[in-house]
């Protein structure tokens, strides 16, 4: 009995196994339960674009992402670029990288000029500068006018003065020491002439009698020449000047 049992049951394992893999469809015309129909895969057209989408995906935005390059795809380099192509690209970019370290334009300006001195130098600047490229600003200055005693080319009469000077109580002076006025004694500077004579009659009436009111500057203009933008290569060509008064461009004022 159990002998059947067991031979029955291989026989229908094996009946099983034929009919699933299509052994039994040539000769008794029962198809096989396989779901595999390669027949279809044969007849499909362009298989390759066949594309599976995510979960709550929709055709139309699949077909955007794809056509929306990434930022990854646009930084990229191109990997296609020539060698003298790549070449080209990084010398572009060293230059741009050089232009922006370069030295800022700065404002330069040369003064203050009197008016001949201005004009001489405006002269100068235009065969080497373009036009334009700088201005000429005037600037108004009041007098200056000075009680002045001097000059003593004599040491020995120099020194006396200056003794005579130090013994008058309440006296400030001072020594001039260099320039038109050198070696002599400046007892006040004023901005009007008016002051300078109202200081030397208060003189004259403590006993000091050789003083005298000098013009130190006239009322007038003074003048500077500014390059508002100075390259590098104009802040060289500026330095390289030799200018009236023994002046030369510096950083402007303002």
């Amino acid at each position: 009995m159990l002998r059947s049992l067991v031979l029955a049951l291989l026989i229908v394992n094996l009946g099983f196994f034929a009919w699933t893999h299509g052994w039994l469809k040539a000769w008794a015309g029962l198809p096989s339960g396989s779901q595999r129909e390669p027949q279809r895969l044969s007849a499909q057209l362009h298989a390759e674009r066949i594309e599976v989408l995510q979960p709550g995906d929709t055709a139309q935005n699949h077909a955007l992402r794809r056509r929306t390059p990434t930022a990854e795809a646009v930084s990229a380099p191109d990997s296609a670029a020539s060698p003298a192509e790549a070449t080209s690209n990084a010398a572009s970019a060293s230059a741009q990288q050089t232009t922006a370290a370069a030295t800022p334009a700065l404002c330069v300006e040369a003064g203050p000029f009197n008016s001949e001195d201005a004009t001489a130098v405006d002269k100068t600047l235009r065969p080497l500068l373009q036009a334009g490229s700088w201005t000429r600003q005037s600037i108004a200055i009041g007098g200056q006018w000075m009680v002045y005693m001097g000059p003593y080319n004599d040491q020995d009469l120099y020194d006396r003065k200056v003794t005579e000077l130090k013994r008058i109580k309440g006296l400030n002076f001072d020594e001039v020491r260099s320039g038109t006025y050198a070696r002599g004694m400046s007892l006040g500077r004023f901005a009007s002439e008016a002051d300078a004579e109202t200081r030397l009659g208060s003189l004259k009436q403590r006993g000091i009698r050789t003083a005298r009111v000098v013009t130190i500057r006239s009322a007038g203009q003074v003048h500077y020449l500014r390059v508002a933008q100075a390259n590098e290569s104009m802040q060289v060509t500026l330095s390289g000047l030799k200018l009236p008064q023994g002046k030369s461009f510096t950083a402007c004022r303002s």
